[in-house]
């Protein structure tokens, strides 16, 4: 009998007596423990209040059904301030959403769990071409960075990297059916993405950010960058994440309108897009226009020619949206700032740095996550493009097994007919290439995670049963 989605089920009064006992031991352990806390570390008021409230978290991941952990975790790092979200000691090299991808993981692959009304096998069985891709090329990715952190004499930053990189980003691979959080997980890209977006149009047009705004001053946290024009960056540190993080929604809700021609989709996609243009974020803008040009390429062997009419739309809204950003204000300030030219002499210089640094380990990286150090023996600035990163830090056979595991999820996509989650692999590797997300912010790692589990599962079938939060 396989397990439920629940790691509790209360199949009589004994079990329900036994979770009770349970619970009442777990809550005079909790005190118990933050009093020694509070004894020894950080006698504060905050921290009384903060430990329970963890241990209570950490207790409920384990109790919500565990199709939905992999949602949860992408609404943390959509609304969550991901300033608060710790990155310090241990979290480094295990940053916490990696550890709730992981719990998922656990309970789905250890644990046994699948979700309530889930049975049979996935329907992908029948296409293991581009799954074994992705998980060949998943592996001997996971191989490399090994064989990079132990031959570059496995310093701290280099291992640290490996092991979020591996939890956050590939370590979803191992759920083979996961048709029930991948259906979750699309929703809800659409719909934090909306809601992101429009936050980010509100935050740009008044010029400052209500409710982040309030907690960082709250909190004493600066947050001003000395940007040449307001640029809004929602929960995120930095506009680049928050406009990278938009363009997979924005690509999402275009791909699923174009293919269903569900409109709430492409409002979705359309609030997400305007977000992206509110962070003045030229790299992610750039990345909308790519994914909206590969859309008119490819979108007709997806609806074929009697939806035609969906293409002609978004032909016209692709001009009409060109013109208005175009002419966006803020953008076009920025373009003439001092600030953008110095940015833009620095992406050129980039270039040459990150040739020069990697042709100084012979083409085989200096180990992961080091191209920052490896960078600054040639120049001061950083290196901002993630794929001249991982050049820098994994090498050119890390980087390009990389460049095939991007290739092989949209392959995997493609075998789903899911144009959507193809749109956001292209939007989001545009994206990056724009700045230094992948080797410089381990936080951002868990959106290949996300990504890895889209490209798998999200366009197969799943029962009515599994999507329904009242059925689990």
């Amino acid at each position: 009998m396989r397990a439920r989605g629940h790691l509790v089920a209360l199949r009589s009064g004994r079990d329900a007596r036994r979770i009770t006992l349970l619970l009442v031991l777990g809550a005079i352990g909790v005190a118990a423990v933050t009093a020694v806390l509070l004894r020894v570390i950080d006698p504060s008021i905050g921290a009384a209040l903060a430990l329970p409230a963890i241990a209570a978290g950490a207790v409920a991941v384990f109790l919500v059904p565990v199709h939905w952990i992999p949602t949860i975790t992408l609404g943390v790092l959509a609304l969550f301030p991901t300033r608060l979200i710790p990155n310090d000691g241990p979290f480094n090299a295990l940053p916490p959403l990696a550890i709730l991808l992981g719990i998922w993981v656990l309970r789905r692959v250890v644990l046994g769990q699948r979700p309530p009304g889930d049975v049979g096998d996935p329907p992908e069985t029948a296409r293991m071409g581009p799954r074994f891709a992705v998980y060949a090329t998943a592996g001997l990715l996971a191989i490399w960075l090994v064989v990079s952190v132990v031959t570059t004499g496995g310093t701290e930053t280099s291992l640290g990297w490996t092991m979020s990189f591996l939890a956050g980003a590939l370590l979803p691979i191992l759920v083979f059916d996961a048709r029930a959080e991948a259906r979750l997980l699309s929703t809800a890209f659409l719909v934090l993405g909306a809601l992101v977006g429009a936050y980010t149009v509100l935050e740009m047009l008044l010029g400052g950010s209500p409710i982040y705004g309030s907690i960082s001053a709250a909190l004493g946290v600066t947050q001003e960058f000395g940007f040449s024009v307001y640029r809004a960056r929602a929960a995120f540190t930095h506009p680049l994440f928050a406009a990278a993080f938009l363009c997979i929604p924005a690509a999402m809700g275009i791909g699923r309108w174009l293919t269903s021609g569900k409109r709430w989709a492409l409002v979705c996609g359309l609030l997400s897009t305007a977000g992206v243009v509110a962070t003045v974020s030229r790299g992610s803008i750039v990345a909308i226009g790519v994914m909206v040009g590969f859309a008119l390429l490819v979108s007709p062997v997806f609806i074929g020619w009697q939806n035609i009419s969906r293409w002609l739309q978004l032909l016209a809204m692709t001009v009409i949206g060109g013109i208005a950003v175009l002419n966006f204000g803020p953008l076009m300030e920025r373009a003439e700032s001092i600030e953008s030219q110095l940015s833009a002499g620095v992406r050129e210089r980039a270039v040459t740095v990150a040739l020069d640094a990697a042709a100084y380990s012979g083409w085989l990286g200096t180990g992961p996550g080091t191209s920052g150090e490896t960078g600054r023996l040639f120049d001061t600035i950083i290196i901002e493009n993630s794929m001249l990163q991982l050049l820098v830090s994994i090498g050119l056979p890390g980087l390009l097994l990389f460049v095939l595991l991007l290739g092989s999820l949209v392959w995997s996509a493609w075998s789903h007919n899911d144009l959507g989650v193809i749109l956001a692999l292209v939007a989001y590797s545009v994206a990056i290439s724009g700045f230094n997300s992948l080797d410089g912010v381990r936080n951002m790692h868990i959106i290949i995670g996300f990504l890895v589990i889209l490209s798998l599962h999200a366009g197969t079938s799943a029962p009515a049963s599994v999507l329904s939060p009242a059925t689990a």
